[in-house]
């Protein structure tokens, strides 16, 4: 009888024993699966907020206020389209495939040195946070692991033959919105167009009222016959005026202040909205003629309403960079 009951215990404990591996071993391959398949976001439009962090210290806070404005770092606007690239990506991203065994630990040193960490926060209080490292050989695919996952993976965007790393970084110049001027101009009540001392009589003043318009001359304050398609033209112009980048490094921003800018424009809209503008030449560091550093031709530095300096292009920027003499037949 006693033996009889030890062989019942015995063989629950096996039982017991091969039911805790079944179940362990489903839960290691339910993680596995997780890892291979939770990098991306099902519907991206429940993404709330982003934080990305590297190392250095950096942190770039990406937060929504509604459908088409996110801000960066709870202080500027970000712009709209590297929000969206980073929102598809998000959205698109999969495993291409798991890194190699050989490959494992060279792949989580880089991880754990130069990683991204990025949290993303939805509407319904879900999380997910994995980290962004380096490239493959092919520049195909970014390495990737979810955080306390065990394994990294090479993930990519299938049909997009490129790296994904470079989406993801945490510089707040880059996510800011380059938009300097957006101007309905039906909304625009006033601009004015300052230019150097050596031509101080081609500086004027527009003024929209009551659907009429009327220009000044702004050395003597006198009303100019001007052509009426020029000038509705040049207020079409201010709806999209974006800067080429935001100044970074080691710009002399004080002396250059010293110095008189080429143009001032300010415009005022309807809705008390102003932006101030002056801009500078630029040097082009690669263009040195008899050890002289020359101009810039096809870009200039704008100091955007006493805040922001910005390198804008001349090509977009030249349709309003008018003389009074521009507006006459």
């Amino acid at each position: 009888m006693l033996g009889k009951t030890k062989n019942i215990i015995f063989l629950v404990v096996i039982l017991f024993l091969v039911v805790l591996a079944y179940f362990l071993k489903k839960e290691r391959n339910s993680i596995s699966r997780s890892d291979r398949r939770n990098f991306s976001v099902v519907d991206s439009s429940n993404v709330i907020k982003i934080t990305l962090s590297s190392k250095a210290p950096e942190t770039a806070i990406l937060q929504r206020i509604n459908n088409n404005y996110w801000t960066i770092n709870g202080e500027h606007k970000a712009g709209k389209s590297v929000i969206k690239n980073l929102l598809k990506t998000l959205q698109r991203m999969e495993i291409a495939y798991p890194v190699p065994l050989s490959m494992r630990e060279n792949v989580l040193g880089n991880l754990a040195i130069y990683g991204i960490k990025v949290k993303v926060e939805l509407k319904n209080g879900m999380e997910k946070t994995f980290y962004v490292g380096g490239d493959n050989r092919e520049q195909s695919a970014t390495y990737m692991m979810l955080q306390n996952a065990s394994d990294p993976y090479a993930v990519h965007i299938p049909g997009f033959q490129g790296y994904l790393s470079s989406r993801f970084f945490t510089k707040e110049s880059i996510w800011r919105d380059k938009m300097i001027m957006s101007y309905d101009n039906q909304n625009i009540k006033s601009i004015e167009i300052n230019h150097s001392d050596s031509n101080l009589s081609e500086s004027f003043i527009i003024i929209q009222d009551n659907e009429e318009i009327k220009v000044y001359e702004k050395k003597s304050g006198e009303i100019i016959v001007t052509n009426d398609n020029k000038v509705k033209r040049l207020l079409a112009s201010f709806r999209k005026l974006p800067a080429e980048s935001f100044v970074t490094g080691n710009l002399n921003t004080d002396s250059l202040l010293k110095t008189k800018p080429l143009f001032e424009i300010q415009v005022k809209s309807f809705n008390g909205e102003k932006t101030n503008i002056s801009i500078y030449p630029k040097r082009n560091l690669n263009n040195v003629y008899d050890d002289m550093i020359m101009p810039d031709p096809e870009r200039l530095y704008a100091y955007v309403n006493d805040e922001d300096w910005m390198v804008i292009q001349l090509n977009t920027f030249k349709k309003i960079m008018l003389t009074l003499s521009d507006l006459k037949d």
